[in-house]
């Protein structure tokens, strides 16, 4: 209804300027005035909640139905995107040691990987796990006068009440409040994944110790022929002299007796044997390794020992077409230790390389004395997928293997490969070993 006087002024139609009542408002009296703006913000917010009560309840059908860390992962990505708009949605977890983050995407973005171990070095989530907040990293290679076009916001992932990961999201969203719809939906999501997630890796753990038995106990029964096979060998070795030296003398007995025979002839029948009597003594030097004759620990130069193996990996190194380089520091202290383990260990340590190296690589390996410990290090440009992480089962045993000669040795290994920076193993040997009771 609306009353038009003879001036042509408009005024409001009657329903809009009608008013809703409530009650228990902080006005005087029982009844409030509410319009319809607030009514319809109201029934809008409504809506939202009905919203995200639907899809929640969706994303826990199906996690109650994912069978594996990657449809974990999958189903969170979906359901994250949905919630604030983002690029990318990763999930990372710690290592052992907590020393890196692993992706639990196998395809996740190498870019992605270093910035959040970037984080993790420069110091960055030991803040975020302090704060119990998401924070915001702004992309500074994208940003502008208006501020950053893509940010990295980290959420936390808590196992009790210690660190087990983070939730990287790449978004453009510049701010996320505590007390938003939108934090308070990760964080369900996050209090809904993390006890799967940790079952299934123990599930996993349990079934590589599984393995690594099985593994074991074959090792075990096929040590009778191993053994055979190396006697063998090293009988072979020492019989091989004698026919080098009858070849060897009868070569001299040609040049002697047949001055018209070609000389280059006999030099060549000299130098190919003194290839292989050089051949054989190093591995008959080396060859000491499977004996049990000298399992007490002594005083041992690293330097030396580093030398002697890079000699006896010589031959099979120029076949696969690397590059080996030393960079051994003067004058170390010598390590306690037995000089045949840390030849196994070298062995374990050039057996993972040669499993991932591709002809024209090249690997480094290094000496320093830090710290009253001597650190010796194999760097190369390589990529070992799954020797960081728990992924690979054909690294385990290696793996194992190393740790426990090292423990063995009082010291210690520590593994690290990713795939833009490559692969750097650490074996840190002590100066000071306890006595033996």
């Amino acid at each position: 209804m609306r009353l038009i006087k003879e001036k042509t002024e408009r005024y409001e139609s009657f329903h809009k300027s009608l008013q809703y009542f409530t009650k228990n408002s902080e006005a005087k009296g029982d009844l409030r005035l509410l319009s319809f703006e607030n009514h319809k913000s109201n029934q809008n917010l409504l809506e939202k909640y009905s919203f995200f009560v639907q899809n929640l309840s969706a994303f826990q059908k199906k996690m109650q139905l994912a069978q594996g860390l990657t449809e974990i992962h999958l189903l969170t990505q979906e359901f994250v995107k949905r919630i604030l708009q983002s690029k990318e949605v990763e999930i990372f977890l710690f290592t052992d040691g907590n020393r890196n983050l692993v992706p639990l995407n196998k395809n996740a973005n190498p870019a992605h990987i270093n910035s959040v171990n970037k984080a993790l070095k420069e110091g960055i989530l030991e803040w975020v796990f302090e704060s119990h907040k998401p924070t915001i990293i702004p992309d500074l290679s994208a940003y502008t006068i208006n501020g950053s076009k893509l940010n990295q916001m980290l959420f936390p992932i808590y196992d009790a009440r210690t660190g087990y990961g983070v939730l990287s999201l790449y978004t453009s969203a510049a701010k996320v409040a505590d007390d938003s719809l939108e934090n308070n939906s990760i964080q369900i999501i996050l209090g809904i994944i993390v006890p799967m997630i940790i079952s299934l890796r123990q599930k996993h753990s349990i079934n590589k110790l599984y393995q690594e038995l099985h593994v074991y106990q074959s090792k075990v029964q096929n040590d009778f022929d191993i053994n055979t096979i190396g006697n063998m060998a090293e009988g072979l070795l020492e019989e091989l002299g004698e026919p080098l030296q009858v070849i060897l003398s009868l070569s001299e007995m040609i040049e002697n007796d047949y001055p018209k025979v070609d000389a280059e002839i006999t030099e060549n029948i000299k130098k190919q044997v003194g290839k292989v009597s050089e051949l054989t003594n190093r591995l008959t030097k080396f060859a000491g390794l499977n004996k049990p004759k000298a399992q007490n620990s002594q005083s041992c130069n690293l330097n030396k020992i580093v030398k002697e193996f890079r000699n006896v990996i010589n031959a099979t190194l120029q076949n696969l077409g690397i590059d080996c380089e030393l960079d051994l520091e003067d004058n170390i202290p010598p390590v306690l230790s037995n000089p045949n383990e840390i030849k196994q260990i070298l062995t374990s340590v050039f057996s993972l390389l040669k499993a991932a190296s591709q002809k024209g690589g090249a690997f480094i390996i290094q000496t320093k004395y830090i710290k009253e410990r001597i650190v010796l290090s194999v760097f190369t440009t390589e990529h070992i997928e799954g020797l960081a992480a728990e992924g690979d089962s054909k690294f385990n045993v290696t793996v194992k293997l190393i740790h426990e000669l090292m423990k063995k040795n009082e010291g210690s290994a520590e593994f690290n490969s990713l795939p833009l920076k490559g692969t750097i193993i650490h074996l840190l040997f002590p100066l000071k070993r306890k006595l033996a009771v």
